[in-house]
């Protein structure tokens, strides 16, 4: 996602996005300024989701097989759906998040170029315009699937938002040369980042009562009781010793390992808060700017290592 044809791939690596990926390695961060910390975690920000929403996205995939086998199993569902199922809700989750992370990445580019004092030059990427489309076409998607929407108004500030940190290298240049002032740059950015980190946030929601993060639980509650209900059936079955019974719940048991930590999508949440704060500790000059972008730092981190764990993490 942080290069923008990775944007095209998504969908394939949400599929297969179940191996754990640590913090990509980069320069020692006690030999970067501020600025430079800033930019270096967006990037790190965006791998790190990739990873853990592809994770969420292959065992949504895993959890619509295992409810058509247990439906068909107990006799609930006589024509279970063989195919595979169509994009789920933490995929498309994934293609509203890449494109805006594809922005916030170029963003981060401009901005450790313009705190250490080089020419302003642009990624190789698609355009803006592109980028916003890409991820309007995915909450279009989330509204009609999983009836997950935003606010029209933050929906068009933050689509708004993806174009212009895309296209921000070409307009700095464009307005005042390509070697501007750090501060230009963080001033420039700051209502982009703050409108985009809004219409995310509504996207994943701040509880697990809204946004995905409440369409995630219900599904993931609708699995549990499934597979109780399947369990209690077996337990019940006569014909089924206690061999079977024990082969049966240990294969139920080994399939939920693969199940993302459940806290995942409310970290996704307070990352993108405070990366809102590191940011605009950054505009204002304010004194804990290094404190703020050390706790985007550390959110980060948090979120790689959520990554990297099963649902035993509470929610």
């Amino acid at each position: 996602m942080s290069r923008r044809y990775a944007l095209l791939a998504l969908p394939v690596l949400l599929a297969a996005g179940c191996a754990p990926m640590n913090r990509q390695p980069g320069p020692d961060r006690a030999s970067m300024g501020t600025a430079e910390r800033f930019a270096s975690s967006v990037e790190a920000s965006d791998h790190a989701m990739e990873t853990a929403i592809g994770r969420m996205s292959a065992f949504e995939r895993l959890a619509t097989r295992e409810d058509n086998a247990i439906g068909y199993a107990v006799g609930t569902n006589t024509a279970p759906q063989l195919l595979p199922s169509a994009s789920g809700v933490a995929e498309t989750t994934g293609r509203v998040l890449a494109p805006a992370f594809t922005a916030l990445g170029d963003y981060g580019h401009i901005l450790a170029q313009a705190a250490a004092r080089q020419p302003i030059q642009a990624k190789q990427s698609p355009s803006g315009a592109d980028l916003a489309a890409a991820a309007g076409k995915a909450l279009d998607e989330l509204a009609a699937t999983a009836r997950v929407s935003v606010a029209p108004a933050v929906r068009t500030a933050g689509l708004a938002a993806i174009a212009s940190l895309a296209d921000l290298p070409e307009q700095l240049t464009k307005n005042v040369g390509n070697r501007p002032s750090l501060a230009t740059v963080v001033s420039q950015a700051e209502p982009q980042v703050k409108a985009l980190v809004v219409m995310l946030q509504a996207v994943v929601g701040g509880n697990t009562e809204s946004g995905v993060r409440a369409v995630i639980r219900g599904r993931r509650l609708a699995l549990d009781a499934a597979q109780t209900r399947f369990l209690a059936a077996v337990r019940s079955d006569r014909t089924a010793g206690p061999a079977d019974r024990y082969a049966i719940f240990r294969t139920v048991a080994e399939l939920r390992e693969g199940d993302p930590a459940q806290g995942t999508l409310a970290q996704v949440h307070s990352l993108l808060g405070s990366l809102g704060q590191a940011h605009d500790a950054l505009d204002e000059g304010a004194a804990d700017a290094d404190a703020k972008v050390a706790g985007f730092e550390g959110a980060v981190d948090r979120l790689v290592a959520l990554g990297e764990q099963t649902r035993r993490a509470g929610q």
